[in-house]
């Protein structure tokens, strides 16, 4: 027998429509619930959660994919899983799933509304969750967000996340628009990776963009961390990167090293500092720092040191150059979170015999 999809959520206040329009999302619900599906044959087609995640090496946009070719971003294919209704049964390869939703209510209008889908493999094997849900309230915060998660037999786990949200910041107001993602995996052999990403764009001009990643392969473990900063005028940031990695030796000594160098500017000046560094086996230590200081008028002080007794400072006559412009702003982030922004609000409910009637609620 076909699977039944769900109906369009109700008891909310929907954008409206007009001159007979239809949104992308309702367009897509209208199509899956008018189609003929055979059963579903696999677990391929419901979710990808019963897999580990890939790792990516940059912060992946909701549901969207990147043409390796021509660079365009269009909408990635959803499982059927997002448009099955609340339920539960077994797909032709033996693989169980369930189904379940609800809508959630809290204080200052805030209100969530959840979908979440479990299943496993006919042999038990292979165990996986996966939720989305979308929010908002009457503070302007609207808030989109996915999990999946898993396990095996093997003793592998995973879990992905992500997360888009438009809100106001608490201490100046200033409309941001917020996306996090946040993925990890393990097996059983004890290898472990694990990547985080954010992403910040303000109304007002600024943008925070950071990563942290480490894995561990076998006796090797890397670290990697890395920020950029931009203020609200167009004309300063600060950007850094920390990178380290250790290898524990058969003795159970160890070898570590790293580099990490930081720098900031504003209006034609700034600077720029550095350090490498490394632990042997037995404790011997190497570092070495460097630094530039941008004075604007094309004077550049480099200097440096290091424990095996190098030491420099000099002057030279070199352009400064550096990026304040971030390649993406607030305006490109909200228009490209068109899903984002149609999260609708809860409705307010009005008393019928309040004198001042609806007001602007009603707006």
């Amino acid at each position: 027998a076909g699977l039944a999809f769900a109906d369009a959520p109700t008891g909310l206040s929907l954008p409206p429509v007009g001159l007979g329009l239809q949104s992308q999302s309702q367009l897509d619900a209208a199509k899956a619930s008018a189609a003929v599906l055979p059963p579903l044959q696999s677990v391929l087609e419901l979710t990808t959660a019963f897999r580990p995640p890939e790792r990516t090496g940059a912060a992946p946009a909701a549901d969207v994919i990147v043409d390796a070719v021509t660079g365009e971003e269009t909408a990635a294919p959803a499982p059927v899983g997002r448009a099955l209704a609340d339920g539960s049964g077994m797909l032709a390869d033996g693989t169980w799933w369930e189904k379940k939703s609800g809508i959630e209510y809290g204080k200052n209008g805030y209100w969530k509304r959840w979908q979440l889908l479990r299943g496993g493999s006919a042999d038990g094997a292979v165990e996986w969750e996966e939720t989305w849900w979308d929010a908002s309230d009457y503070t302007g915060m609207k808030e989109m967000g996915a999990q999946k998660q898993g396990r095996n037999a093997g003793g592998d786990a995973w879990r992905e996340s992500w997360t888009e949200r438009l809100m106001y910041a608490s201490n100046d107001l200033d409309c941001v628009v917020e996306r996090n993602a946040h993925k990890w995996a393990a097996q059983g052999d004890g290898d472990e990776w694990e990547e985080k990403w954010g992403e910040h764009y303000h109304a007002s001009g600024k943008v925070a963009k950071f990563a942290d990643k480490w894995g561990k392969t076998g006796p090797n473990v890397w670290h990697e961390r890395w920020g950029e900063d931009y203020d609200s005028g167009g004309d300063a940031c600060v950007k850094w990167t920390d990178k380290w990695a250790e290898r524990l030796l058969p003795d159970n000594a160890r070898e570590q090293w790293g580099d990490k160098w930081h720098e900031a500017f504003a209006n034609g000046r700034g600077e720029k500092n550095g350090e490498v560094w490394s632990v042997g086996a037995g404790g011997e230590r190497y570092q070495r720092w460097w630094g530039e200081q941008h004075m604007g008028d094309m004077r550049v002080r480099r200097h440096g040191h290091s424990t095996t007794g190098e030491q420099w400072d000099d002057i030279a006559h070199m352009d400064t150059y550096y990026n304040p412009v971030p390649h993406f702003g607030f305006k490109l982030a909200l228009d490209h979170s068109p899903q984002l922004r149609n999260v609708p609000l809860k409705p307010k409910e009005i008393k019928q015999d309040d004198p001042f009637g609806p007001g602007v609620d009603q707006l």
